[in-house]
């Protein structure tokens, strides 16, 4: 068996189980081609906030908790990432909510060697002008981007 009638079998395969189309079969598998990478995004974006500033942040130790908060002096928490650009995979934002009343902030943070979708440069329009275009690895959530439509055949 050829490797390209392998992968044809394998889109196929995915097909039958999602019910994609074969191109949209074929975007996906190759978005999750590096399954390494999509697991490891999905565990920086999801993870439960530490109960107290007492213990270690569980987000991996890439944030700063405990800053005062201006309103009522109490400590601020992290308790969320998600990708915070539309175009560096790289870019994570971190939101820090105060323990004491409602205020949060957030701090953008770049992770090198933790990207949370693919960026490729496409050639787009009349005028053949690159264009970064971004798919975000499945089960990573982004504010700004919308999950891939399926397409019609």
């Amino acid at each position: 068996m050829t490797t390209n009638r392998g992968r044809k079998d394998v889109i196929r395969d995915r097909m039958a189980a999602t019910g994609e189309s074969y191109n949209v079969a074929a975007r996906n598998l190759k978005a999750m081609k590096d399954m390494g990478q999509t697991r490891e995004a999905v565990l920086v974006q999801r993870w439960r906030p530490a109960d107290s500033l007492d213990v270690p942040c569980p987000c991996g130790g890439t944030c700063e908790p405990g800053e005062k908060c201006d309103h009522c002096h109490a400590r601020h928490l992290h308790v969320k990432r998600y990708p915070g650009s539309v175009t560096d995979v790289e870019t994570w934002a971190d939101r820090y909510e105060c323990t004491g009343c409602p205020s949060s902030y957030t701090l953008t943070v770049q992770l090198t060697g933790r990207p949370w979708g693919v960026a490729e440069t496409v050639i787009q329009g009349g005028s053949a002008e690159p264009v970064v275009r971004v798919r975000v690895f499945p089960g990573v959530v982004h504010p700004l981007l919308r999950p891939e439509a399926p397409e019609e055949d």
